[in-house]
């Protein structure tokens, strides 16, 4: 589960554009950090609305797995 869910991100952006572009008034209102409500902002200028979505976990890999196909490549099986 992240912290943040989208509706939230996107509640933030509205608040910011519509309070002139004011930074510290929406890191203050929200209580964010500089740091995250930066990143928002460049993600929705780069990608817009669906810039703020979350994005799933990576996937984890164990190190036997790992090992295995290192293994393989070395043997050149891939």
């Amino acid at each position: 589960m992240t912290k943040y869910n989208s509706l939230f991100k996107q509640q933030v952006i509205e608040f910011y554009l519509q309070h002139d572009k004011n930074r510290l008034f929406t890191q203050r209102h929200f209580q964010l950090s500089k740091k995250t409500l930066t990143r928002w902002i460049t993600q929705f200028n780069h990608n817009g609305i669906n810039g703020l979505a979350v994005m799933g976990k990576k996937q984890k890999y164990s190190p036997e797995f790992k090992l295995t196909v290192i293994q393989a490549v070395k043997k050149g099986q891939f």
